[in-house]
């Protein structure tokens, strides 16, 4: 069962089945083809899959009870982490070797050979980046051609790179696409693709880790004053639209991570100065509604916690969005 949000890319997609050729079907439309046996012991299952989709990305929450022994192949167009929420995960890779996974394990499934995957009384978190995205964002954000870019292993770089990943999952599903006053902004759905990309990249090896030492040791290079007045004038006048690092690409000539490493080196931080720009923007709404809904305001403009909002607002301006909404 499948609904959304018309005209956004916004949608919604239930699954529930016990039988074996159902959920062949769905992973095959889904995942990658399957060839699912439930285990010898001859116990039924269920398998249940939640599934949000947004531009770029899925979030789902998965379940299956008892035990299912399949054959799967690769996922080509979508990099889909496992998070073990309970339970436990078995795959048999030639590419890999054997992956196990129990509680609080993560991991990216196989992206090379047919693999066998044991799953037992499992529920899982599931993110599925589109992968040709993930690769255009690493050649824009790092400088590496799109088609260069691979994993070069599937599990967490470190224990704490992990926990991120744990971290920022939950927050982008629950706090920013589980709000639906921001699922028909494209801001906000371009800004979850690109956190969970950006902490992605940063969690499974790749081939943008395996060059991040070697830059590290370059020198910071010099942006012309004219470039760095070029790029505020460009963010202030485009701070109602998604940030994407391919702008920082077209205005400076550099790679994204290059350019903003020049130009905080300049005393410019395009973050804060968005964040300044999008918080007056906001106010010139507040000022020019019929009482305008805050909470509508600000998610327009790209802020996704409304308490924090009111916090930063109320610092910046000495009263609330609500009091401004109502002057």
């Amino acid at each position: 069962m499948a609904d959304g949000v018309p005209g956004t890319g916004v949608g919604r997609i239930s699954f529930r089945s016990s039988e074996p050729a159902a959920v062949e079907q769905f992973a095959a439309e889904h995942y990658s083809a399957t060839s699912v046996r439930p285990a010898e012991n001859g116990r039924s299952f269920e398998m249940g899959h939640d599934t949000l989709v947004v531009p770029g990305l899925e979030l789902s929450q998965l379940w299956v009870t008892l035990t299912i022994d399949a054959a799967a192949d690769p996922v080509q167009d979508r990099y889909v982490v496992d998070t073990v929420c309970g339970g436990r995960l078995e795959w048999d890779t030639e590419a890999y070797g054997t992956i196990r996974l129990g509680t609080g394990d993560v991991a990216v499934m196989p992206v090379q050979g047919r693999f066998r995957d044991l799953v037992e009384d499992v529920d899982l978190d599931v993110a599925a980046l589109d992968a040709r995205r993930v690769a255009e964002f690493a050649e824009q954000a790092h400088g590496i051609a799109a088609e260069r870019f691979a994993l070069t292993g599937l599990r967490p770089v470190s224990e704490s790179a992990a926990r991120w990943w744990d971290a920022t999952l939950v927050h982008v599903r629950d706090r920013v696409l589980g709000n639906p006053l921001l699922l028909d902004n494209p801001m906000v759905l371009d800004a979850a693709f690109h956190r969970l990309a950006v902490t992605f990249l940063a969690t499974f090896p790749n081939t943008v880790l395996d060059r991040a030492a070697e830059r590290a040791r370059r020198p910071v290079p010099r942006l012309a004053a004219g470039v760095v007045r070029g790029v505020i004038e460009h963010l202030r006048a485009h701070a109602d639209r998604p940030a994407r690092p391919a702008d920082l690409v077209a205005l400076t000539g550099m790679p994204a991570r290059t350019a903003l490493a020049s130009l905080r080196r300049a005393g410019v931080d395009p973050a804060l100065l968005l964040r300044h720009t999008r918080m007056y923007g906001a106010r010139r709404d507040l000022l020019a509604g019929d009482r305008p809904d805050p909470a509508r305001v600000a998610a327009r403009w790209g802020f996704t916690h409304l308490g924090r909002f009111r916090v930063a607002y109320a610092r910046e301006f000495s009263e609330t969005p609500e009091e401004t909404a109502r002057s």
